[in-house]
């Protein structure tokens, strides 16, 4: 009976763990965990043969792990459409686009070089990742070990596509007419050496920008990428010195993924990712037509500044728990709806990633589409992206990774709770959310990391300081050391 490693988490969001590990990612788990994935699809369809694409990003474990998930997909009864090296959301979008069963995605996405993952992608509506209820018969089935075993009768078929062409030509086709002229813009894009060198920077050129890339090639030695994957400020040093140095209009950091995305201004200054988001946020309705009501689906972790500016625009928020898969739900409800509710302009992302989501193109964060929805709105308004982030509401985020290895990070949440007042916090799922007027702090333990996250948001840097200290210093006392 296979067994999940202990150093492996395995949630709906994602596998991940360092390859070659001992208690990590293995060769024979990934075979194990995707024979599990391809025979409960092989059950879901009962006669008919799935047909799953499968991609991945640029990580040097990618093309090992690749095989052995192609072979597992074979052998349970699936049909492969390998896909090569593309962005997560290109992986979304051809699974739509080609009404396929199933997909898995290779990838650790902001994770360093050691690390590597599997995501799955459900058969069912809206068909982005696997729900906590689709991913506990997977578990039953690898536990079990009761695969599915294609015999010389029922050969199933190995196919490579070209999934980016669609991919591209779909966010080409959607920004252009949006576009009142052709963009003036030079553009930096700090791909860290992933996906996004095979999609932002293309994409960016086709719609009229001069793009030169930074951090674009990967080193034949580890740690292999040229900086950590995660673009947040800390690791964009490069880009903020590069975008005034070269007299670019902005510059763009990308994960390893490109589904995560950072802004630096024309001045150097590394937004964050939030506020990536609110800037697209602000004017999307702008980019459609004034008649659309904005709709903005984001989570519960996400910037007050998404209520200040639906608020300001006749518009309104819906936010889910943290996790892609509820937010693309929620957005394929409302899409759905169109006729009862009338014409929305429907935006989602969340606040930790920069990635937008517009359901009418794709149900997945977009790191390519973001920075070209970003450009449309410079061009359009004809400001620099410095002066947008001026016109946002003001707010300022704290926030700490504990880490809980030797803990169990849901006993800690539910020893918070037991020493609060229920009436002084909300439950959402796993996660636990204090807050007050203009300020909030949610302690949520994370789905792909061995941590506890605290986030704080408050009207002021000293406030915002404040709740963090004392919410991480309770978080830590409650820690049960075992």
């Amino acid at each position: 009976m296979p067994e999940i490693p202990k150093d492996v988490i395995v949630t709906a969001s994602g596998t991940r763990g360092i390859v070659g590990a001992r208690d990590g990612l293995t060769p024979s788990f990934v075979l194990n965990l995707t024979m599990a994935y391809g025979t409960w699809l092989k059950r879901m369809q009962r006669d008919r043969i799935p047909a799953v694409v499968v991609g991945r990003d640029t990580r040097p474990s990618g093309p090992m792990i690749e095989a052995g998930v192609v072979n597992a997909l074979l052998s349970s009864g699936c049909d492969v459409h390998v896909a090569g090296t593309c962005p997560t959301p290109a992986v979304v979008h051809a699974k739509q686009r080609l009404a396929m069963e199933g997909a898995v995605i290779i990838s650790a996405s902001h994770n360093p070089a050691e690390y590597n993952g599997l995501k799955f992608l459900s058969p069912a509506p809206p068909g982005t990742f696997l729900s906590n209820e689709e991913l506990e018969p997977i578990k039953r089935v690898l536990h079990d070990g009761q695969f599915h075993m294609s015999s010389w009768k029922e050969p199933c078929t190995l196919t490579h596509v070209d999934i980016m062409s669609p991919y591209l030509k779909s966010i080409g086709d959607f920004i252009k007419p949006l576009l009142k002229k052709k963009p003036r813009v030079k553009a930096i894009v700090d791909t860290g050496a992933g996906a996004g060198k095979h999609a932002t920077i293309p994409l960016l050129t086709t719609i009229g920008c001069e793009v030169m890339p930074i951090n674009n090639e990967m080193a034949s030695t580890p740690p292999f990428f040229p900086r950590n994957s995660e673009p947040i400020e800390e690791n964009l040093k490069l880009l903020s010195e590069t975008v005034p140095k070269s007299g670019a209009d902005i510059g763009f950091g990308l994960d390893c993924d490109a589904d995560r995305i950072s802004l630096c201004d024309e001045k150097g200054r590394i937004l964050r990712e939030d506020e990536g988001l609110a800037i697209l946020m602000c004017d999307m309705v702008g980019l459609y037509d004034s008649d659309r009501k904005l709709v903005i689906v984001t989570n519960v972790a996400s910037s007050l500044m998404f209520d200040d500016i639906a608020r300001e625009r006749g518009g309104e928020v819906i936010r889910t728990p943290i996790g892609e898969r509820y937010l693309a739900v929620q957005m394929h409800e409302l899409a759905k709806k169109q006729h009862v509710k009338g014409r929305l302009a429907i935006v989602g992302g969340e606040g930790s990633c920069g990635g937008i989501m517009v359901p009418e193109l794709n149900l997945a964060r977009d790191a390519t589409l973001a920075a070209a929805c970003t450009i449309a709105i410079m061009t359009n308004r004809g400001v620099p992206l410095s002066a947008l982030a001026r016109e946002l509401p003001e707010y300022h985020l704290e926030k700490v990774k504990i880490p809980t290895t030797g803990h169990d990070p849901l006993a800690v949440i539910e020893r918070m709770a037991d020493n609060h007042e229920p009436s002084s916090f909300s439950r959402i799922m796993n996660d636990i959310k204090f807050s007050g007027d203009g300020w909030w702090v949610l302690i949520h333990p994370s789905n792909t990391e061995p941590v506890l996250r605290v986030l704080v948001e408050a009207k002021s840097k000293e406030r915002a300081k404040n709740l963090l200290a004392k919410y991480q210093g309770d978080v830590v006392s409650l820690m049960d050391p075992r």
